[in-house]
């Protein structure tokens, strides 16, 4: 098969980056089974992100969902086999996309999106639609969209628990030693992206005045990442690490040997429970409340609200609770969730083979 075109339009700006960081890791596990492969991204050139990008990057001054213009020029210039829309995706972009040759991928990790991605309209221009989120949170396949999909035979579901760069314990041994935390516990704090507020006050200050908090009081080696829209000042606090935008491998690395994970509800969460850390989790977005809620329920964490007094005291309890730990590890142990970056490079290998044989 001759190298790819491929070129992601994930919904971007200045609030959060899980989209983009899905699309990212998508990009590179392409990359590893194409090295040659042509990869692009449309990005708003507000997000914090938007300047350091490891491949060709189109700017746009708005989110991709509100610049179809922008969108199609910059498809009529790339001229991409595959065009995989995160959360994006505007009809009109889509069947732009396919009428210059494309094939096209809707992706969706929320109720909302996942509800647009299932409308006629938008079935009749997409080949296949990725569903983003684990079943146990999101749900199977309702009846309805059973319906529609037999109706639009064109149309395939693939359902991805979740996405996140592969972990490799060398690099993430060295990136600790390289921080200073070599063997010692730690806390993580992240509310993601960086860019939601709350009363004025950004949700990454947020965690991290909390995290300074913790550790004054707990004595124990605590991690903020601000997240790369987070445009205020370090919190200088002993005891405190204050890390500013990590690439996506690097904050795998990091949580992945945290002892415990203070995070929001958005794809931070699939990561933390994939990787089977305990964590406390606060909603920083409207949609994460009933998905933190859903976890909490089958005893996977600990569910709170975002403010500083609010993630200190469960995350304070919780390390002195060495039972209630224990329980929520044998929970997260008994959960299936499985990285679906492979099954995503196989079904854009299959929407390419479908396209050369057309």
């Amino acid at each position: 098969m001759s190298e790819p075109r491929i070129l992601f339009v994930p919904v971007s700006g200045a609030k959060g980056a899980g989209e983009f960081f899905r699309s990212l890791t998508i990009a590179q596990g392409i990359q590893r089974r194409w090295p040659a492969a042509d990869i692009s991204f449309i990005v708003s050139r507000e997000a914090g992100y938007a300047q350091e990008l490891p491949f060709r990057t189109v700017l746009i001054d708005r989110s991709p969902t509100y610049d179809s213009e922008a969108v199609n020029h910059a498809i009529d210039e790339l001229r991409p086999q595959v065009v995989i829309f995160d959360s994006a995706g505007r009809v009109a972009q889509l069947r732009h996309a396919q009428r210059c040759g494309a094939r096209t991928v809707y992706v969706s990790s929320r109720p909302k999106t996942r509800w647009k991605g299932f409308r006629i309209r938008r079935m009749l221009q997409m080949d296949q639609h990725w569903l983003a989120w684990p079943r146990f949170l999101d749900g199977e396949l309702s009846t309805w969209e059973r319906l529609k999909l037999s109706v639009l035979r064109s149309v395939s579901v693939l359902f991805l628990d979740c996405l996140f760069p592969p972990p490799e314990v060398t690099r993430a041994d060295a990136y600790r030693r390289e921080l200073g935390l070599d063997e010692a516990p730690y806390l993580l704090f992240c509310a993601g992206g960086g860019g939601y507020e709350r009363h004025g006050l950004s949700a990454s200050e947020v965690f991290g005045q909390a995290a300074a908090e913790v550790a004054a009081v707990s004595g124990l080696r605590t991690v903020w990442v601000q997240g790369p829209n987070y445009s205020g000042k370090a919190l200088p606090a002993p005891g405190l690490l204050s890390l500013g935008a990590l690439t996506g491998s690097q904050l795998i690395d990091l949580l992945g040997s945290a002892r415990l994970a203070v995070i929001n509800g958005g794809s931070l969460l699939l990561q933390a429970l994939a990787l089977k850390i305990p964590c406390v989790a606060a909603p920083v977005a409207g949609d994460q409340d009933a998905r933190i809620r859903a976890c909490e329920r089958r005893g996977l964490l600990v569910a709170t609200q975002l403010g500083v007094a609010t993630l200190v005291r469960p995350t304070l309890a919780l390390c002195a609770d060495t039972a209630r730990l224990r329980e929520i590890e044998n929970r997260l142990a008994e959960l299936d969730l499985v990285n679906g970056v492979d099954a995503a490079v196989d079904a854009i290998e299959q929407l390419l083979l479908a396209r050369r044989a057309a």
